[in-house]
């Protein structure tokens, strides 16, 4: 379910608000369901259900980063609008094991229930609308279905300019989201992400099962031994989502332009090397993530002191939540006025290879180990990164010889 997401995606370009509404509202509804379900089949299909609302979500919620944000200052807000995704992966199983064995495992989807309504509330207090289609540069009105109670109590004074508003030929469907990944930029970052998340699958979805073999651990325990990589997640933002706009702004000052803050020129966008500006920090990261994976496949293998692998967990987190958002962000940066249709075709590809890897990561590791588990994930990471170094050293060319994608 997590990769059919052009549905939400289309709706949002009509208001990002409503969609972000009604997933929180299908996410509160499964969690009823689920919290007081007895039967596997309705059990299955309300964690589909769910599952397909918290990935709409992820994706608008994402989208709406970009409509307020400049691509200068993108580093450290696009890292904190995904931040929750790392945290939730993480300390999900902490939350889990101590509802779960204490409250029992429905404690764990009334909690969701009752985090739910406390979202939904605040959404419907202080989020504003933000897609351009509807707000422009958000000096215009949205639909009075449309707004939020802080705009209700304080509406708009100055004169509107319909001018920023953005106008679609027509709307993105499901045959044109996915018609994005014939563009050789994004392809390119496609197979880098999806390669990436496949490897993060792997390690995320079978820490459970690999500490209880060979460390002999209790639920709850082994849900405390996520929170090294939520923290590892938690610390982009200073290793990673700081250095992304020192380095945009860097790129900037070599072409002569100085970036303005809260200013975005597509003169200067059609200039600078975008490509270059995000993967001089992607790639690092992408290497020293193939370490981190080999090192922590060998300690989990060799089953030394359990500080070694959590030390790991905490560097793993680090570089993948790293490279995954430096593709990410590289991949709106060249798709400005489509950013949710942009990141559900990356999804479409990358949540299908997380699925199969988390599928085939055990039987493979019962196979040959999960140390060459781990210098198998490592070595395509490495291969991945060669098409990653001609859109570095190539990736402008290819845009200046096209329509230009950035505005």
């Amino acid at each position: 379910m997590d990769a059919f997401q052009t549905r939400p995606v289309k709706l949002a370009t009509n208001g990002r608000r409503p969609v972000i509404l009604a997933c929180l509202l299908a996410i509160l509804l499964s969690s009823i369901g689920l919290a007081t379900q007895i039967q596997y089949a309705a059990l299955l299909v309300l964690r589909c259900v769910q599952g397909f609302a918290s990935r709409g979500l992820i994706l608008i919620a994402g989208a709406s980063t970009t409509d307020i944000i400049t691509r200068a200052e993108r580093g450290r807000y696009m890292f904190y609008s995904t931040l929750g995704v790392s945290l939730g992966e993480a300390l999900g199983p902490t939350l889990g094991g101590v509802l779960t064995q204490f409250m029992g495992w429905r404690s764990i989807f009334w909690f969701l229930t009752i985090l739910s309504g406390v979202i939904i509330l605040t959404q419907l207090l202080f989020l504003r609308e933000t897609c351009r289609a509807v707000v422009g540069d958000g000096g215009l009105e949205p639909q009075s279905w449309n707004k939020c109670a802080l705009q209700l109590a304080r509406p708009l004074k100055h004169t509107p300019d319909p001018d920023t508003r953005i106008k679609f030929r027509r709307q993105p469907g499901i045959l044109a989201t996915l018609a994005l990944l014939r563009d050789r930029h994004v392809a390119i970052l496609v197979l880098g992400n999806a390669t990436c998340v496949g490897a993060w699958s792997s390690i995320i979805s079978s820490l459970t099962s690999l500490l209880e073999r060979n460390y002999k651990l209790d639920p709850l325990h082994i849900g405390l031994c996520y929170i090294p990589f939520a923290l590892g997640a938690l610390t982009t933002r200073w290793t990673a989502g700081t250095a992304a706009d020192r380095l945009f702004r860097r790129y900037a000052r070599q072409i002569g332009e100085e970036v303005q803050p809260n200013r975005q020129s597509p003169h200067l966008l059609r200039r600078i090397s975008v490509e270059r500006a995000r993967l001089a920090l992607g790639l690092p990261f992408l290497y020293f993530y193939s370490l981190c994976i080999i090192a922590y496949g060998w300690s989990m293998s060799y089953n030394v002191h359990l500080a070694v692998p959590l030390v790991l967990l905490f560097f793993f987190g680090n570089a993948s939540t790293g490279m995954n958002n430096m593709l990410i962000m590289l991949a709106v940066d060249l798709n400005g006025s489509r950013p949710a249709s942009t990141r559900a075709a990356m999804n479409f590809v990358t949540m299908l290879t997380g699925a199969g890897a988390v599928a085939g990561v055990m039987p493979l590791t019962d196979a040959i180990g999960f140390g060459w588990v781990g210098v198998l994930m490592a070595g395509l990471l490495a291969i991945v990164s060669l098409p990653l170094w001609s859109l570095y050293f190539w990736g402008q060319r290819w845009r200046q010889d096209q329509v230009p994608e950035l505005d």
